[in-house]
């Protein structure tokens, strides 16, 4: 493999992992085993961050890497009697780049639920309003890929207010 199908390939992977704030520990702990599987010593902070020593001539001319591992995301705010969920944004996550997206519903108890964001009405066929309606978190809903068409149901599922969206 090439250095460039080996970047891609880590990165698909990385990008594979679910991490919004707060969650970031197995996208660091990937981080960390890849190193590991290089070759590399590296350690965790207290804070979830990944330090590798990649040598160099001597102590004053070193290199530092750093980057975000967390993404942006969603908390549950609201379950609404249709079982869709109302989302508030994590990180900075704005609405007109999470539309139509698939995304994984982190329960406190019960696994991950999967489902796709959309806007609320989101038919353009019956919808006059679809193209002019502004993207934003109260004209927003998760649908997810589950039976819950009620409260009721998506709470059988185990889905809550808090639950993180990825």
């Amino acid at each position: 493999m090439n250095y460039t199908d080996y970047i891609i390939d880590q990165t698909e992977k990385l990008l594979a992992i679910d991490s919004p704030t707060g969650y970031t520990d197995h996208a660091a702990r990937y981080v960390a085993d890849v190193f590991r599987e290089l070759g590399y010593h590296p350690t965790m902070t207290n804070k979830g961050g990944v330090i590798i020593d990649l040598g160099g001539r001597d102590a004053q001319n070193g290199v530092l890497l750093e980057t975000h591992l967390d993404t942006l995301g969603g908390m549950v705010s609201e379950i609404k009697s249709n079982g869709r969920l109302c989302l508030t944004p994590i990180g900075g996550m704005n609405a007109n780049n999470a539309e139509a997206e698939n995304v994984h519903v982190v329960t406190k108890f019960n696994g991950t639920y999967e489902g796709t964001l959309q806007l609320i009405n989101a038919s353009i066929h019956v919808n006059s309003d679809y193209n002019t309606t502004a993207r934003a978190w109260n004209k927003m809903e998760v649908v997810l890929d589950a039976a819950a068409f009620s409260k009721a149901d998506a709470g059988q599922l185990g889905i809550s207010t808090g639950d993180f969206v990825c």
